[in-house]
């Protein structure tokens, strides 16, 4: 065990939503102290959502704390939609939320996976609102990173078995693996539709050491998982909308800001390349290499470094 420990469980002081586009009103919550020193915590997917637990990384007593769900994720509305739906779309969503909230000092930002990139995203098009980042898990988008999660040559390689019962059910094709299964999805009726979303989510869950009853657990809810499965492949049929390394490409607009990279060495979702490669081009990172660890947040030796980290900032 860590020597740091997540704060107890805490309800958000205020709740709310806050209409972003013709289509889209993302939903907010705000924790801890109102008059604290302002982070936002970014989630992953495309498409999975924040909940009260996102909050507790957090001292309540020193920080405000602030969490979202994007566009078409978790609370917000209309849930699993993809139209209207980029990450520039969501960098300006997240600009509009602090302005919103009348936020006027340099924020923190703690991230993980997705949450990364659009971190980064963020912090480049706006580096005079952005203090310092905490990092977990680097995606950068890279087109190789893309394609990484499904390829046989890639993180499937750590998951062969659910790699094998995956491909086997999507029909073959010239187009990229993303780009048949948008496609399956986006032209099915109800009861196919149901069917593809659920072949995604078997294979992705299986990289996040769950138990079968869990997993079954999870799938019996199709409206849970559908939003994340959704807009997680539209995103990926589309190279996530952005150009081959664009984020790399612009990383020194943001080489003033202090960054701590947490990154587990087993990672097989997130390859830790990608975390070495950022570390390498900004002077004001630190990088941890987690020994033994994997991609999520729970994974207890991440958990500990994350904390530690929070811990760290004055």
């Amino acid at each position: 065990m860590g020597k740091y420990k997540l704060w107890p469980e805490i309800k958000p002081f205020k709740e709310d939503y806050i209409k972003v586009s013709k289509i889209h009103d993302i939903r907010y919550a705000l924790y801890g102290n109102p008059d604290g020193k302002p982070v936002f915590f970014l989630h992953g997917g495309p498409g999975s959502g924040s909940d009260d637990e996102d909050a507790r990384w957090f001292n309540p007593k020193k920080y405000l704390v602030i969490t979202h769900d994007q566009r078409g994720s978790g609370k917000s509305t209309p849930p699993g939609e993809i139209k209207d739906n980029n990450p520039l779309k969501l960098v300006a969503d997240i600009e509009k939320l602090r302005k919103h909230l009348n936020i006027n000092k340099p924020i923190s930002i703690f991230a993980g996976s997705w949450g990364t990139t659009l971190a980064l995203m963020y912090a480049e098009a706006f580096p005079q609102n952005v203090s310092r980042m905490i990092l977990r898990g680097i995606y950068t988008c890279e087109w190789e990173e893309q394609d990484f999660f499904y390829s046989e040559n890639g993180a499937a390689r750590f998951s062969p078995d659910a790699w094998d019962r995956f491909i086997k059910k999507i029909p073959e094709g010239s187009e990229r693996i993303q780009e048949r299964i948008h496609k399956l999805i986006e032209q099915s009726n109800d009861i196919d539709r149901k069917k593809w979303c659920t072949i995604l989510a078997e294979y992705e869950y299986s990289f996040f050491n769950i138990s079968a009853e869990k997993l079954k657990n999870s799938l019996s809810n199709f409206e849970s998982f559908f939003p994340e499965m959704r807009i997680n492949i539209f995103y990926q049929a589309n190279h996530f909308f952005l150009e081959d390394k664009q984020i790399i490409n612009n990383i020194d607009k943001i080489k003033n800001i202090p960054v701590t990279i947490i990154q587990g060495n087993r990672d097989v979702i997130c390859p830790p390349v990608s975390a070495w490669k950022l570390y390498k081009r900004l002077p004001k990172s630190t990088l941890k290499l987690v020994a033994g660890a994997g991609h999520l947040s729970s994974d207890p030796k991440i958990q500990s470094a994350l904390l530690e980290a929070v811990n760290n900032w004055s």
